[in-house]
C-alpha cells in the first residue's frame, strides 16, 4: 500500500509507480513536443529517461509540474522529479541523498539535474545550490538519455560534498542575533519587505520538538520549511490583510529558492568558520 503523502511516500519508501507519476505529473509522460519547438528540438519524452534511470537504479520517489499558464501548453510544462538510488544513497541519519531532474517540452527548461537532500522528519526536499555541486544541463539534441544517465553519476559522485557541508553546519551553534539576520535574508527570497510583512520569530519557530537545536542546519530546515510549505502568517502593508503563505507550487520557484535558501545557509557557515 502506498503513502498519501502527495510529495513523497514517506511512510512506505517506495518508488512511485507510472500510474502516480501520471497523476502528479502528465507532461512527463507528453509523447510530442509543444507546437511552439523548431525542428532542431529532438523531443524525448521524460518517461524514457525515467525508465533508462530505473535502469540504472535510481528510481522515482517525488513528482510535480507548474501549472500551465496558457491551455495549449498543458501537458508540456515545466515539471520535477526526484529519485533515490537504489543500494547506492544510504540514508545519512535523518537525510536521504537524492537526484533532482527537471525538464519541459514547451521550451522552458533543458533537462537538468541537481543534488538534492531529502530531511525525512519534516518531508522537506532541499536542492544544493550551483555554487556547491554544479548543475548538469542536458540540451533537447544529440543522445539526451546517455547525456542525462552521465550526468547523473556526475551529481552521485558530487554529492558527498553537500553531505560535508551538512555536517559542518550542524557543528555550528547561531546566536538568536545570527538566527533573526538568516531569517530576514531568507524571507526576502520570497516576500517583498515592502509590500508584505513576515514576522521573524514566527518563521524561526520549530514545528516539531526535534527542532530545538540551535545549530545552523536545524535553523535552516526550519526556515526552508516555512519559506516552501507555507503555513507562516504573512501580512499586506497596504491593505493590512493577514493571512497564512501558501505552499510554493511553482516549479521554477521551488527550485529558486531552494537553491538561493542553501546558499544563504553556505554563506552563513562561511562566516561562522572564519
Amino acid at each position: 500500500m502506498y503513502s498519501s503523502n502527495r510529495f513523497y511516500n514517506t511512510l512506505s519508501q517506495l518508488p512511485l509507480e507510472n500510474d502516480q507519476l501520471r497523476r502528479l505529473s502528465p507532461s512527463v509522460f507528453a509523447d510530442n513536443k509543444h507546437e511552439s519547438r523548431g525542428d532542431r528540438y529532438k523531443f524525448i519524452p521524460t518517461i524514457n529517461v525515467v525508465e533508462a534511470l530505473r535502469n540504472e537504479g535510481f528510481f522515482p520517489v517525488f513528482a510535480s509540474e507548474s501549472r500551465a499558464r496558457s491551455e495549449n501548453k498543458k501537458g508540456f510544462s515545466k515539471h520535477l522529479i526526484r529519485f533515490r538510488q537504489h543500494d547506492g544513497f544510504s540514508t545519512v541519519g535523518e537525510i536521504k541523498p537524492e537526484i533532482v531532474l527537471v525538464n519541459s517540452h514547451d521550451g522552458t527548461s533543458s533537462y537538468q539535474l541537481s543534488s538534492g537532500l531529502f530531511r525525512l522528519a519534516c518531508s522537506n526536499g532541499m536542492i544544493v545550490s550551483d555554487g556547491e555541486i554544479d548543475c548538469v544541463r542536458v540540451r533537447h539534441s544529440g543522445n539526451v538519455i546517455d547525456n542525462v544517465i552521465e550526468g547523473t553519476y556526475r551529481i552521485v559522485n558530487e554529492t558527498p560534498k553537500a553531505i560535508e557541508h551538512m555536517d559542518a553546519m550542524r557543528s555550528l551553534t547561531l546566536t538568536n542575533g545570527e538566527k533573526k539576520a538568516f531569517a530576514e535574508a531568507a524571507k526576502m527570497l520570497r516576500w517583498d519587505p515592502e509590500e508584505m510583512a513576515v514576522n521573524n520569530n514566527e518563521l524561526l519557530r520549530p514545528r516539531r520538538s526535534s527542532d530545538q537545536s540551535g545549530d545552523l542546519w536545524t535553523t535552516f530546515n526550519i526556515l526552508q520549511e516555512k519559506i516552501i510549505k507555507g503555513g507562516t502568517y504573512v501580512q499586506n502593508k497596504e491593505t493590512h490583510n493577514t493571512q497564512r503563505a501558501r505552499e510554493v507550487k511553482s516549479v521554477t520557484e521551488n527550485v529558486r529558492l531552494n537553491k538561493a535558501l542553501w546558499t544563504l545557509a553556505e554563506e552563513m557557515r562561511k562566516l561562522k568558520a572564519s
